[in-house]
């Protein structure tokens, strides 16, 4: 059975050892072979502290979220991320999310997300996303003989 989402809801809290393993994963899955993402020594040369990861990373991160809390088959529409500080090697990145908003449009439901972004540091981040339900969640949707 399909959770009816509303909003307030509390999304499961993820969080990540941000490794420099992980980091090469991300940057051989993205294809983002700037250095300041996968080495420490680039990255200093470049005025950071150590590699950070990069932005494709982070919204894979927001999508996987997604569907972790809304189903396999739930559809990102739109993703919002504002980076406010670098999610640097070595920290632990956590995401604590909620729902803001659930809406018919379409004939589609639609659930809107707003999660947040930390390291040790403070705050890292932030993803706004809207995401459309699998049809299961959308009876109106399902075929009809």
């Amino acid at each position: 059975m399909t959770r009816e989402w509303k909003p307030g809801d509390t999304l499961e809290k993820v969080t990540l050892p941000l490794t420099l393993r992980r980091a090469v994963q991300a940057v051989a899955g993205t294809r983002d072979y700037y250095p300041v993402h996968h080495n420490p020594e680039a990255a200093r040369e470049n005025g950071v502290e150590t590699a950070f990861f990069n932005t494709m990373f982070l919204q894979g991160l927001g999508n996987r979220i997604a569907t972790d809390n809304l189903g396999c088959d739930a559809f990102p529409r739109r993703l919002e991320l504002r980076m406010r500080t670098p999610n640097y090697l070595g920290r632990t990145l956590t995401v604590e999310g909620t729902v803001t908003a659930v809406r018919e449009e379409n004939g589609s439901r639609t659930v809107d997300l707003d999660l947040h972004l930390s390291t040790e540091d403070g705050d890292t981040g932030q993803i706004l996303m809207t995401v459309q339900l699998p049809p299961e969640a959308n009876p109106s949707l399902l075929y009809k003989a």
